[in-house]
């Protein structure tokens, strides 16, 4: 049997999504339990502001969770980021105390260059209809439970992809699982049913269908209160 740590009454841990276009001042609104830094809204633009990038997420941790995240275009990524750059924003958060959400091939790719992996949200996204997915999924979670990852974390456009989420969540291991379905509905069922993670806007959203975090909060206490009684 499966232990059944999405019924945990702190899941999900909420996180506001912040397009980074410059770094300065941040300051998250209530309810934002962790802040996701998308540095590839910056580009390679990002190399002349790792020391601020440092400061910025110590200044952080003093609030909140961080999420440093450089998402590839091809995974719903805003910029191009160099690898070398990616890989140097990616220690640069570890040794500053961040998690860090790399994508599933990137890691297979540069695993060897990866300084720290306790900290890593390891991230599947798919934009397309894939066979499979089962399979895919099942492979991603097989390598984020070897490498110990923080996270295992798969967003879809596709419903049809949903009984297969869920599914991984029921039967979730060793490492916690994010769903994150791009419908809002989805999103907030997968709230209800006890997902790792979920992001929210705070404005301009960085993915289709995100909630704001007000109404992710709601959610939340619904949930809380549902296990609270039952």
């Amino acid at each position: 049997m499966p232990h059944n740590t999405a019924l945990s009454i702190d899941r999900p841990m909420l996180v506001c999504a912040v397009p980074v276009r410059g770094i300065g001042e941040l300051n998250p609104p209530s309810g934002c339990e962790a802040v996701e830094l998308r540095l590839d809204y910056m580009g390679n633009e990002v190399k002349a502001k790792l020391n601020e990038l440092s400061k910025l997420i110590r200044e952080l941790l003093s609030r909140v969770k961080v999420i440093v995240t450089v998402r590839d275009p091809g995974e719903g990524g805003v910029n191009q980021v160099d690898p070398s750059l990616k890989l140097k924003i990616i220690n640069t958060a570890h040794e500053n105390g961040a998690l860090v959400d790399i994508e599933v091939e990137f890691i297979r790719k540069y695993a060897d260059y990866i300084t720290s992996w306790d900290r890593v949200i390891l991230s599947r996204h798919i934009f397309n209809r894939r066979p499979g997915i089962r399979e895919l999924i099942n492979s991603d979670y097989a390598l984020a439970n070897s490498m110990n990852a923080f996270t295992y974390k798969v967003a879809t456009i596709n419903d049809d992809d949903l009984p297969a989420l869920v599914e991984l969540l029921v039967n979730e291991k060793e490492v916690p699982v994010a769903v994150v379905p791009m419908q809002p509905i989805q999103r907030a069922a997968a709230i209800m049913l006890g997902t790792a993670l979920m992001y929210c806007s705070i404005g301009d959203g960085t993915a289709p269908g995100q909630l704001s975090i007000r109404e992710c909060v709601r959610i939340k206490e619904e949930r809380i209160r549902i296990i609270n009684n039952s």
